[in-house]
């Protein structure tokens, strides 16, 4: 059974075409000088960028004073609120009735607001537009994902039901969306460590919201500056409990797929503890797919040298044929 859809009543469907980019950061005055060129770069004009240092940081605030572009604004916070919030902030402030969002430490390519904005299906009164990325990672570089969200998905089982045994088939961070300031002001950006997810699937609760991705590169993301990931999580109980916090978000499939393949990777292989308590969940009030047990399986029995190898050659077989 699928969670029950909340009412879009409240929700006024956007009124002009301006695009306000938010990008939140502190202490990366080089990184996301890069990110507010790319933004300003796009060939997409109806837009503007809204930079939020969160917190003091001279620096960052120098090199950004040195843009002589009317459509850049600078909003210093006098304390830090954290990544969430700024881009909260950032929200409430904005000219524009679309958002997108970049990250400080990514950059996009020229044409991705345009594609993005050409891009919304009609029919959909509140799109959420990604688009696939240029994943730069310390083992190399991938373009994910390498399935596309539509408007027939639910974005919960587009994000965690997959159809394979690896990462990178679904993926839709924060950097690469595009989306009505409606649904943002009426579902803000969540204070959460998995906020890029949590956003997305109390999202798909909302009547009229639907997950699109164009099929073009249009963003180049970084995964390894100290982002979390469930997998990644040092506190395995935190990640495990958010997880458990989504279920009744989530269709019973997607719940069982967000604990078995998100949460059953290397940290959560480490203790048969763990390993039990991620699968009873899964089975108790879940509804695994064949998918989702083999891969949690694999996670579990396989050391970690080996999946990436295996992952290695499977895909290096697939770009030869």
């Amino acid at each position: 059974m699928s969670p029950k859809k909340e009412p879009a009543n409240s929700y006024h469907p956007a009124s002009n075409e301006k695009v306000t980019v938010v990008i939140p950061t502190r202490n990366r005055p080089d990184m996301v000088m890069r990110a507010v060129l790319s933004a300003l770069d796009q060939t997409y004009r109806d837009l503007d960028v809204v930079v939020v240092i969160d917190g003091p940081d001279p620096a960052t605030a120098s090199h950004l004073a040195t843009l002589a572009d009317p459509r850049l604004t600078v909003m210093e916070l006098e304390t830090n609120h954290g990544a969430a919030e700024a881009r909260n902030i950032g929200v409430r402030s904005a000219r524009g009735d679309w958002i997108a969002f970049l990250d400080d430490d990514d950059h996009w390519m020229p044409e991705k607001v345009a594609l993005q904005m050409g891009a919304r299906p009609a029919g959909i009164r509140l799109p959420i537009v990604s688009c696939r990325c240029q994943v730069v990672t310390a083992r190399g570089t991938f373009a994910w994902p390498r399935r596309l969200a539509t408007p027939a998905d639910a974005i919960g089982d587009y994000l965690f039901v997959r159809r394979g045994l690896f990462k990178g088939e679904t993926f839709a961070p924060t950097t690469t969306l595009l989306a009505p300031k409606a649904l943002l002001l009426r579902n803000p950006i969540p204070e959460s460590r998995f906020d890029d997810w949590e956003w997305l699937i109390t999202c798909g609760r909302i009547d009229g919201v639907a997950l699109v991705h164009i099929p073009e590169v249009m963003a180049v993301h970084y995964t390894e500056n100290n982002r979390v990931t469930l997998s990644t999580c040092h506190n395995i109980n935190h990640a495990l409990e958010w997880a458990e916090s989504m279920r009744d978000h989530l269709s019973p499939r997607a719940y069982a797929s967000l604990l078995l393949q998100a949460t059953g990777g290397e940290q959560a292989a480490r203790t048969a503890g763990t390993r039990w308590r991620i699968l009873n969940s899964a089975l108790r009030d879940g509804q695994p797919t064949p998918m989702a047990l083999a891969t949690f399986t694999m996670h579990s029995l396989m050391p970690v040298g080996l999946r990436r190898r295996l992952r290695q050659a499977l895909f290096s077989a697939s770009d030869a044929a």
